[in-house]
């Protein structure tokens, strides 16, 4: 069988063209950000990651057999105790930094935002201190952990996932300043329980796709067993919701070339595929429901 040949992003031209979009939500989401659409992908997002990850909910699983009190403290007993800062995610093609905030903070102590438009990070850095999550004490937090965000420009071809420390420095790479006690980085590697790609795989060649999803595999957190099933803590994943084009009937793969911001729309023949070759398994896989219908289908899986 001869494999198709799909047309590249290209990458420099299609920062430039963010560059010129407004750094605003509804700028970044192409017209769509004043509407219902935000609301209902980012409660989208949150449900498939509470399903696939329900070790990082405050709240018992379907399958857990005990109160809610002893969830809880079993809970904070697997994360060292109260304070402690364990669960992070990273947010890949951060932009505004909107799923940071209604996504990725409820559900995770630190998240790195990683973005190569510069404005849009500025941006990011200078709505955080208005992100609910960041401004809940650790008395109120069901861990009792304190939330933590780092900055980091880059795009993710050239982006270290193991050590963010060792790309290109931003000046606002520092957590906000108006938290009671910074959190510092670990040495790395660092280990994610989330990486998540939304709206930004479509900027990556194949080659880097495949390079990008190898790395981050090998920093995901390793599950952690317990005697009960439902307690276990089932690994970090990496979380990709992306357009996909419509597949051929003939089992042929699809694809489709912007030329405004000179990115790639794949089919999800296409990234199935990709995913196999960069040796990981999809293990939950669903279509993202209401949005508007004369947008792209979206995609949403996880993958370790």
């Amino acid at each position: 069988m001869i494999r198709q040949v799909h047309p590249t992003p290209d990458v420099a031209k299609g920062v430039k063209y963010w560059e010129g979009v407004p750094a605003t939500v509804d700028g970044v989401l192409g017209g769509y950000g004043n509407g219902t659409l935000p609301r209902v992908d980012a409660l989208g997002s949150r449900m498939f990651l509470m399903r696939t990850l329900p070790y990082l909910s405050a709240t018992p699983s379907p399958a857990y057999n005990g109160s809610p009190q002893s969830w809880l403290e079993i809970r904070l007993q697997q994360r060292g105790g109260k304070g402690k800062t364990v669960t992070r995610a990273l947010d890949c093609g951060a932009g505004v930094g909107r799923v940071t905030a209604d996504v990725l903070l409820p559900l995770v102590d630190e998240v790195h935002l990683v973005e190569p438009v510069a404005k849009f990070l500025h941006e990011a850095k200078r709505r955080s201190t208005s992100w609910l999550p960041m401004r809940n004490t650790e008395a109120n937090s069901p861990f009792h952990a304190q939330k933590a965000v780092h900055f980091h420009i880059s795009t993710l071809q050239d982006f270290n996932v193991a050590d963010p420390t060792s790309n290109p420095a931003y000046s606002d790479s520092i957590p906000p300043t108006y938290m009671e006690k910074p959190t510092p980085l670990p040495l790395a590697p660092l280990l994610y329980d989330i990486i998540l790609c939304q709206w930004c795989l479509q900027h990556l060649s194949e080659k880097d796709l495949v390079s990008f999803l190898r790395a981050s595999q090998k920093v995901l957190r390793p599950p952690l067993p317990a005697e009960d099933e439902s307690m276990a803590w089932n690994g970090g994943i990496i979380f990709v919701k992306e357009n996909v084009c419509r597949d051929p009937e003939d089992g042929t793969e699809a694809s489709w070339y912007d030329d405004e911001d000179y990115s790639v729309t794949r089919s999800r023949r296409i990234y199935e595929r990709l995913f196999h070759e960069a040796g990981l398994t999809v293990v939950r896989s669903e279509v993202q429901l209401g949005f508007p219908p004369e947008l792209f289908e979206v995609h949403m899986w996880a993958l370790r």
